[in-house]
C-alpha cells in the first residue's frame, strides 16, 4: 500500500516532466539525463530542508509557515524559502548538466531546469501527500491541488535562471544571478499567498500570470537553437560561451 501511494504521487510529477520535454523538438536530450537530473531535483530537498531548518532556528523571528502574521510570513518567504529553494534547484543544473556537451542548445536550460525543479516538486509530493503515519494513506484533495498548482508553479520559477542558463551557454555576458534572484522573488510570491490566508485567493491569478512567461521564454529559446532550421550560429560566440564558467 505504501509503495503505491508514493508511485500515485510520483506520476503527476513524471506527467509534467513529459509535457516539458516535448517542447525539445530540434534535439532532444537523452532521456536518461533529463530523468537523472530529476532525480538530483528531488534530493535537493535535503539541504534545502536543512538549511532552512537551520534559519529558522538562527532568525526566529522569521515565520517559515507556522502562523499569518503579515510581516514574518513575508520575510521568511522571501528571505529564506524562495531563495534557499531556488538555489539549491539551481545549483543541480549549473554543477552537473551545465557543463556536459549534452547541453548545446539554448533550451537545455529550461529543459533541466524543469526536471530539476519538477524532481524536487515531486518530493515535496510524496513528503505532504502520503500518510506515512497511517499505512500511506493518500490526501487526495492536497494531491490534485499540488499537482494543479504546486508542480507547474515550481517549473514558472525555475524556468526563469534555466531560461539564463540557456543564454549564458552561447554569451557568456548574459546574466544570471538577476534572473536566478527573480525567480526566488517569484518563488516567494507564490508561497506568501499560499500561507498567507487573506492572499489565497490570488494563488491562480499568480501562476496565470507567471504563464506568458515561460511560454515567451521557450518560444525565444527555440528560435536561438543552432539546430532550428534555417539557424546560422556564431561559432566562435558560442565558443567562447561554451568554455566559460563564470555565473
Amino acid at each position: 500500500m505504501l509503495v503505491l501511494a508514493v508511485a500515485i504521487t510520483v506520476l503527476p510529477g513524471l506527467v509534467w516532466l513529459w509535457i516539458f520535454y516535448q517542447t525539445d523538438v530540434y534535439e532532444p536530450e537523452p532521456r536518461s539525463y533529463v530523468l537523472g537530473t530529476f532525480a538530483l531535483g528531488a534530493l535537493a530537498v535535503v539541504p534545502a530542508f536543512l538549511l532552512e531548518r537551520a534559519l529558522g532556528r538562527a532568525l526566529p523571528w522569521l515565520d517559515l509557515g507556522r502562523s499569518a502574521h503579515l510581516v514574518p510570513v513575508l520575510a521568511g518567504c522571501f528571505l529564506v524559502i524562495g531563495p534557499v529553494e531556488e538555489i539549491c534547484k539551481f545549483l543541480v543544473v549549473r554543477t552537473t548538466i551545465y557543463r556536459h556537451p549534452e547541453f548545446d542548445e539554448p533550451l537545455d536550460g529550461i529543459i533541466y531546469a524543469a526536471a530539476a525543479a519538477l524532481g524536487f516538486a515531486t518530493l515535496e509530493n510524496v513528503l505532504y501527500v502520503v500518510d506515512f503515519a497511517h499505512g500511506g494513506r493518500v490526501r487526495w484533495e492536497l494531491l490534485a491541488l499540488r499537482s494543479l498548482l504546486a508542480l507547474p508553479g515550481h517549473v514558472i520559477f525555475s524556468s526563469t535562471w534555466g531560461y539564463a542558463l540557456g543564454r549564458r551557454r552561447f554569451d557568456a555576458k548574459f546574466p544570471v544571478v538577476r534572473l536566478l534572484l527573480a525567480a526566488a522573488c517569484l518563488h516567494a510570491a507564490y508561497d506568501f499567498v499560499l500561507i498567507y490566508p487573506p492572499a489565497r485567493p490570488a494563488i491562480p491569478l499568480l501562476l496565470a500570470a507567471m504563464v506568458p512567461l515561460i511560454i515567451r521564454q521557450v518560444r525565444e529559446l527555440k528560435q536561438r537553437s543552432p539546430f532550428a532550421p534555417g539557424h546560422h550560429p556564431a561559432a566562435p560566440a558560442a565558443r567562447v560561451a561554451r568554455d566559460g564558467d563564470a555565473t
